[in-house]
């Protein structure tokens, strides 16, 4: 039998509901440890976000998984990498109320507690993601794979696969206190988006994103973002909500149209999650193939800024 295959924890087995329903699992306001073959770096502490029954506060096994290499998943480095799942209907209740069904959303995330992994100063990030050659690319509002999020507020920074190809979105204009009542898009002339892999590249291989930002509600923040080793965005500005908590986020998070096939299942993988504060060497990315000096080195045609800052 595949022994512990699918379970998430290390160490820590999800606990299944009282109720002795086969095939769901309670993660309700748990704490989850991932391995170190997947995260490192990040204080151990992550909440799974936002599929909960609210009569049973059960959440789908499949949702998500860690998944072994000898098992035929794909892994960018060592034995294991996590597997999310998102079908249609996987809509529910997150710890602090927010109501997907009601908002038209589904997902399955983890998102690195905000109280003991805050967006703060200088960090580096990274991680690897990998969707198979039969994800449905488009047929959706967007499909959000990962996102620096706040607590209330739009998320800074997020990712969307689109028609476009795998899309960088930044709401950074969202949060300056002229604009509160924005209605808060990246497609807003202060806001940015633009596809950072093309839909022809996307599919079927693994890709690398590292992260660099000063965290900052003035104008002397700045966020970088490479793929494949290669300097792809820069933006200089604001990038934090003023007294709201930010941080780390990702999985599967899509929002479902009237073009939206009845029946589809998406999958993504996500490995070499790793977070350091101040120092690219931190994050120890020689195993993945890069050298912090080259990256650091690169420099971009175009910096984007909200505009009149």
């Amino acid at each position: 039998m595949k022994k512990l295959l699918g379970i998430l924890v290390l160490g820590l087995l999800l606990t299944f509901s009282s109720s002795g329903i086969s095939g769901e699992m309670n993660v309700f306001k748990k704490k989850i440890k991932l391995p170190k073959d997947v995260a490192k770096g990040y204080k151990n502490a992550w909440k799974f976000c936002c599929n909960y029954d609210p009569e049973t506060r059960l959440t789908p096994d499949y949702a998500f998984k860690i998944v072994n290499k000898s098992e035929g998943h794909p892994v960018r480095l060592g034995e294991q990498s996590i597997r999310f799942e998102v079908r249609r209907g996987d809509c529910g209740l997150s710890p602090g109320g927010y109501d997907d069904c009601k908002n038209n959303s589904e997902r399955h995330e983890l998102n690195a507690i905000k109280e003991v992994n805050k967006l703060k100063g200088v960090t580096w990030h990274t991680y690897s993601l990998y969707l198979p050659k039969d994800f449905l690319v488009g047929g959706f509002n967007f499909i959000g794979m990962g996102q620096f999020h706040t607590e209330e507020s739009e998320p800074a920074f997020n990712w969307s696969v689109e028609t476009r190809g795998y899309e960088l979105q930044r709401r950074t204009a969202c949060n300056l206190p002229e604009n509160k009542n924005m209605d808060c898009s990246a497609r807003d002339p202060q806001n940015y988006y633009r596809a950072v892999i093309y839909p022809a590249d996307l599919l079927g291989k693994w890709h690398d994103m590292v992260f660099n930002g000063k965290w900052s509600v003035k104008q002397d923040g700045y966020f970088k973002q490479w793929i494949n080793g290669k300097l792809v965005y820069h933006y200089e500005g604001s990038n934090l909500t003023p007294g709201e908590l930010s941080g780390f986020q990702f999985g599967i998070y899509q929002r479902p149209n009237k073009y939206t096939p009845k029946e589809v299942t998406h999958v993504g993988y996500y490995d070499e999650i790793r977070f350091a504060k101040k120092s690219c060497k931190k994050l120890k990315l020689e195993d993945l193939g890069y050298n912090c000096k080259d990256l650091e080195s690169q420099t971009v045609s175009r910096i984007d800024k909200i505009k009149g800052k």
